[in-house]
């Protein structure tokens, strides 16, 4: 049971574990700002290093890095067991998603993930002209398609940045439209507000909190608390998952420098 917990909180899943007896109202939709692709909260090649923690243990450790390639973004993510996981349940992963601008949107998203006894390579591309995600299980031999209702959608990569990419103050709202496995999903962030505080060894400084809650597309409960930077970069530095499985901890430890100009 672990293993999926943790890789669903590294890829930033929006709860979607334990089943909730009534769905809440779905609330009316809060358009996300347009983005400046000109000035973005992050630099070509910045590289987040994150602890995810379950209670008093160390589980998963992942790298978040950014890439300009000129037409477009790509984000990776490299992703490994630590502590008890790595003794019980062992397993690495690379996650990768393309984001194109104007707007902001997920083109394609896809990984390689090796666990034990099981191999898992597959890419997902989504063609907005026919509303239509493609998702080729490579490792199975197989491919889906599933309808994508919105003009543009985010994937489980794209959406933290998405998070990131423009300015908060309370009370502020987005509505997300996420892609995920066979099917396109909702949630809904606020700002809730601005608190000083001071997170493993980062000294305390201004930091905007940002619940996530899912929406439209899943009957599961649960929420999501970021806590960034409330300056120009944004950085994610805490974030805390409660669902049915219990209480978990992401923790960026190392941020990493960016490519130099010309690379």
């Amino acid at each position: 049971m672990i293993r999926p917990v943790i890789l669903a909180l590294l890829l930033g899943i929006i709860p979607l574990y334990g089943e909730s007896p009534v769905r809440a109202p779905e609330p009316a939709p809060h358009p996300s700002p347009p983005v400046d692709f000109n000035h973005l909260p992050w630099s070509n090649g910045e590289a987040l290093t994150y602890l995810v923690s379950w209670t008093a243990f160390d589980a998963a450790e992942g790298t978040f890095t950014a890439l300009n390639k000129g037409d477009h973004w790509e984000f990776n993510l490299k992703l490994t067991s630590r502590g008890i996981v790595d003794d019980f349940y062992p397993f690495t992963g690379t996650f990768w998603s393309l984001l194109t601008p104007a707007p902001w949107r997920s083109t394609e998203y896809g990984e390689y993930r090796f666990e034990p006894h099981r191999i898992i390579k597959e890419r997902t591309q989504i063609d907005y002209v026919q509303h239509q995600g493609t998702r080729e299980i490579w490792s199975e031999g197989k491919t889906k398609t599933f309808p994508i209702e919105e003009n543009a959608v985010d994937d489980l990569g794209t959406m933290l940045y998405h998070l990131r990419a423009g300015p908060w103050k309370a009370g502020d709202k987005r509505t997300l439209y996420v892609y995920e496995s066979n099917s396109e999903k909702q949630a809904e962030a606020e700002c809730q507000g601005r608190e000083t505080l001071a997170w493993g060894t980062w000294p305390a400084q201004p930091l905007l909190r940002i619940l996530v809650l899912p929406t439209k597309g899943t009957h599961r409960r649960g929420h999501l608390l970021l806590w960034m930077t409330d300056d120009a970069r944004r950085l994610p530095l805490h974030a805390e998952i409660e669902f049915r499985y219990g209480s978990f901890n992401i923790d960026l430890i190392k941020i990493g420098k960016p490519v130099p100009a010309g690379h």
